[in-house]
């Protein structure tokens, strides 16, 4: 069989001279597959080596952000301390207002109650995350659960406080704890006394207070004037008021020379209702003065606070 080649030209830099040179079928096709393979080997080789860096230029990435996240959590941690601190510091101011207020303190047992509840719902892929990261998360989502317990409590208990504040506020303004006359002597006490009209022993249900005539009268506490009688009856009270406070409480001021208010008129403490006289059953001037809880005659004097 004929040995078929393939005549190659090849050409001479060093001059014009042409020279040829045949080659074989059979090895032109081993070195063409021998070239094929070693440029495969070479492309395959780059692939990999352009893997490898691809790979290792995420996997830094990657641990960039996971070292950014780390600090960025940190950051996080050590503001939410300080939130933690600011929340200490009202709990404690908490505490001194609901004792102003006549309230127990609230227990760090108490603050806590709330803290818990379903577990968080972290992503599918948290558990691929460092260690050191994951425990960063969880303890920080702890402390936020914690904090927003706290926070929660610490509304509650202002809006209590401030209710009963209030109230009690609203209460020492209409308790009757002032004299109705200043610079006036208690002559007479509550209880049982010897009549000065009868000379009998009888039941004194106010006091009487012993002053000038013309001398000013006041509301011992805020109230609304429920009653004034301008009688000159001497058997009577002869001119006097009754101021109605809040939660049962009234008062009375009698056998007055003037009175400067009228029937449902709204009064605070220290303003002037009226004047000391001797209108009504009365020995001289003074102001009788009862305090009345529930209809019922109280010692007026264990109201006051000076």
């Amino acid at each position: 069989m004929r040995d078929k080649r393939i005549k190659l030209i090849y050409f001479s830099l060093k001059g014009s001279e042409v020279k040829d040179f045949a080659l074989g079928w059979k090895k032109l096709i081993l070195f063409s597959s021998m070239l094929l393979v070693i440029l495969t080997l070479l492309i395959g080789a780059g692939f990999s080596l352009f893997t490898d860096i691809y790979e290792n230029t995420q996997v830094m990435s990657l641990q960039k952000v996971n070292e950014s996240l780390i600090t960025q959590l940190s950051v996080m941690r050590s503001s939410i301390d300080q939130i933690k601190s600011q929340v200490s510091s009202l709990e404690g101011d908490d505490d001194e207002r609901r004792m102003i207020a006549g309230l127990q303190a609230v227990g760090e047992d108490m603050r806590l109650t709330g803290k818990g509840g379903p577990e968080p719902d972290y992503p599918g892929d948290f558990d691929l995350f460092p260690k050191e990261m994951r425990d960063e998360v969880i303890d920080t989502r702890d402390l936020i659960d914690q904090l927003n317990s706290k926070i929660t409590l610490l509304k509650q208990s202002r809006k209590i406080v401030s209710e009963t504040l209030t109230k009690k506020d609203d209460e020492v303004r209409h308790l009757p704890t002032i004299y109705p006359v200043s610079g006036g002597r208690i002559t007479s006490s509550f209880g049982w006394r010897i009549d000065p009209f009868t000379d009998q022993r009888t039941q004194h249900r106010g006091i009487d207070i012993a002053a000038p005539k013309g001398t000013p009268v006041y509301a011992t506490a805020d109230g609304i004037v429920v009653k004034v009688i301008k009688s000159h009856n001497k058997k009577s009270y002869g001119k006097y008021i009754v101021i109605e406070h809040s939660y049962g409480r009234k008062t009375v001021y009698a056998h007055l020379n003037k009175i400067t208010v009228r029937n449902g008129t709204h009064v605070k403490r220290w303003e002037k209702i009226g004047e000391v006289g001797d209108t009504g059953r009365a020995a001289g001037d003074h102001l009788h003065y009862e305090v009345r809880v529930a209809d019922r005659h109280e010692n007026p004097t264990q109201f006051f606070f000076q």
